[in-house]
């Protein structure tokens, strides 16, 4: 065996060896300074015993965080697909106009209209207070904060990153939402469909809806799927180079208005038999 190859033997059994031994070590270790990281998180908040807040008459709605303005630097964040704002016709007239909370949210939530406009806010540093643990680090992971409206606006404004916005069962005019986090749209019926998202890493998914106009500016919509909707127009528009794959019964005409003279528009065709006009 050459020397340069008993080296390079040795280096990976040293390797090797110094790996299992952290192993074997750590096994026996209480594992407290790994689990400090995790310390301060919130799996949930519990969602039992819902509660009515009434609202006054307002046309939009944002959501957002209340903090006070101070130099507190405790950093907060809010679980992936676990928390959200869901928008729902009332099913019976005591759910009407009415916010409704877990219970444990008590006292954590603000919801005031002013003007035509409806602002809820999540008292972040409160809720930080008493569920943080005293050896725990700054960060705090929040779980389980659903907000659920009983209303047939949707015009919506959901500042919170992270927090999804979930519109469901709505037949309205248009349905506007400017969010933060992910957008779903579910079984609704509008005559146009406007959603931005703000960050365009998030999704926005429109699924079993009906639309006569959907306008999707693609610079701010990256991850979006329309599934089993109907809609008659799709306008789109965009700066960059774009593709999108359409399916069956998605859309009858769609529309690019590029922003740019190097704005391009490519478009996938799959299992069907399809029209193309260009005007």
């Amino acid at each position: 065996m050459k020397l340069t190859t008993k080296i390079i033997s040795g280096i990976i059994l040293s390797a090797f060896a110094l790996s299992l031994l952290f192993i074997i070590g750590f096994s026996f270790t209480d594992r407290k300074y790994f689990k400090r990281a995790y310390n301060n998180t919130i799996t949930r908040i519990p969602q039992d015993n819902m509660m009515g807040i009434e609202v006054e008459p307002y046309r939009v709605i944002v959501l957002d965080t209340e903090r006070p303005d101070t130099e507190n630097n405790d950093a907060y964040g809010f679980g992936y697909d676990e928390c959200g704002l869901f928008i729902n016709p009332a099913a019976t007239p005591d759910k009407e106009n009415k916010l409704f909370i877990p219970e444990a949210l008590h006292g954590f939530i603000s919801a005031k209209t002013n003007d035509d406009t409806l602002t809820i806010r999540i008292k972040i540093d409160e809720l930080r207070k008493k569920y943080k643990k005293e050896d725990a680090d700054n960060y705090t992971f929040f779980a389980g904060i659903n907000l659920h409206l009983y209303t047939s606006n949707t015009n919506v404004i959901n500042k919170i990153t992270s927090v999804q916005t979930k519109i469901s069962n709505i037949e309205t005019d248009t349905i506007r939402v400017n969010a933060w986090g992910d957008i779903h749209i579910d079984s609704c019926k509008a005559i146009v469909i406007n959603p931005v998202l703000e960050e365009n890493y998030r999704k926005l998914t429109v699924k079993n809806s009906y639309a006569r106009t959907i306008h999707l500016d693609l610079d701010r919509i990256n991850n979006w799927n329309i599934e089993n909707c109907k809609i008659k127009e799709e306008n789109l528009t965009g700066s960059n180079r774009h593709s999108i794959t359409k399916h069956r019964n998605e859309s009858g005409t769609i529309n690019w208005y590029p922003k740019n003279k190097d704005a391009e528009l490519n478009i996938k065709v799959q299992g069907d038999v399809t029209q193309i006009i260009f005007q």
